[in-house]
């Protein structure tokens, strides 16, 4: 209620603010929304510093369970014990860094899914438990939080660029299919794509399908940038020729040089033989 004798309790105040409203809203809705909209983007970045926090003291207890895991190999290295002494240590399973911290790291994942720390913990997730026996549940479960939460994200290039250096378990090649179909970024689907090449084309019983996806990357995705100025077509050129020729039971391209003493030499001359070839560089 307005006090009488103020401003707007007198019908020309009230008259003008009123319009004033009106026009507000013809003018310019999004003006009136935007006040909401202010205070969702403030409730986004509390959840990002929120989870950022959590995540780095996540990080730190994997640290620490990290080293100690660890720890035996260490001092083993500080006593000076040859590589194949060291070979002899067995680890503590219970140790595990993903083992002992790994629950709680995805409990995190779920808590504050759709953050973008979320999504550089399911990264770290990934390669951790790629190389952990027993773990594979929890990996599982990241690829289904990725699916769910950020499919539509460009950021998960960062996931899936560089999937093929870690295990090839058939969640992953799942998980990779899927992103090719399902993101909406050529970039993300390029590198699904292509990582899900270079892991089917490690096995020999898979080499055929890995060379088909080197192709597709060839034809769908040869102007996507892969990393700098270069392009995918000039990517895969390589990869190509690596998998038609250079796996095991294929015959060797041909090589041709010069012997020591000047004359010519060719590797299809020494065929039936056993060829040891010594491959250096001064660099």
């Amino acid at each position: 209620m307005y006090e009488k004798g103020s401003l707007m309790n007198q019908p020309s105040h009230r008259f003008r603010a009123i319009c004033f409203g009106i026009a507000l809203l013809l003018v310019s809705p999004t003006a009136v929304l935007a006040l909401p909209s202010l205070a969702v983007d403030k409730t986004d970045e509390k959840q990002e510093e929120a989870a950022q926090k959590a995540f780095d003291e996540l990080d730190a207890k994997m640290s620490e369970a990290q080293e100690e895991y660890y720890k035996p190999l260490s001092e083993a290295q500080a006593k000076g014990l040859s590589p194949k002494e060291m070979e002899k240590i067995e680890l503590d399973p219970e140790l595990d860094p993903v083992k002992v911290v790994g629950p709680e790291m995805l409990k995190a994942i779920e808590k504050y899914a759709g953050t973008e720390a979320a999504l550089k913990a399911c990264d770290q997730m990934i390669a951790l438990g790629g190389r952990s026996e027993g773990q594979a549940w929890m990996v599982e479960k990241v690829f289904g939080l990725l699916e769910a939460h950020y499919m539509e994200n460009e950021d998960l290039i960062n996931v899936v660029r560089y999937a093929y250096y870690g295990s090839s378990s058939p969640a992953l090649l799942q998980f990779l299919d899927t992103v090719i179909s399902g993101s909406p970024h050529r970039k993300v689907q390029a590198a699904s794509c292509y990582a899900l090449a270079k892991i089917k084309g490690k096995k020999e019983e898979t080499r055929s399908e890995g060379l088909a996806l080197l192709k597709k990357v060839q034809d769908d995705y040869g102007d996507v940038v892969y990393r700098g100025d270069r392009v995918y077509a000039d990517k895969v050129k390589g990869d190509l020729f690596e998998m038609e020729n250079l796996q095991v039971g294929c015959v060797a391209p041909e090589i041709i040089g010069k012997e020591i003493s000047g004359s010519l030499m060719q590797l299809s001359a020494f065929r039936g033989k056993v060829v040891l070839l010594d491959f250096w560089g001064d660099w």
